[in-house]
């Protein structure tokens, strides 16, 4: 129960406070990192447009 808590702490509201990323430790550390890098891009994206 209390590693299900974790869990849901960690990909839920994680996820929902960052905009959709968390790091899921069943992929691998590329999978990850472009997860990573593409999130950051679009998170980016606009302010880089609006400048």
């Amino acid at each position: 129960m209390g590693s299900r808590v974790l869990q849901l702490l960690r990909q839920g509201v994680w996820a929902a406070l960052t905009g959709g990323w968390y790091h899921d430790p069943d992929q691998s550390k590329f999978t990850n990192s472009c997860h990573l890098y593409l999130w950051l891009f679009l998170l980016l994206l606009p302010l880089a447009l609006h400048l």
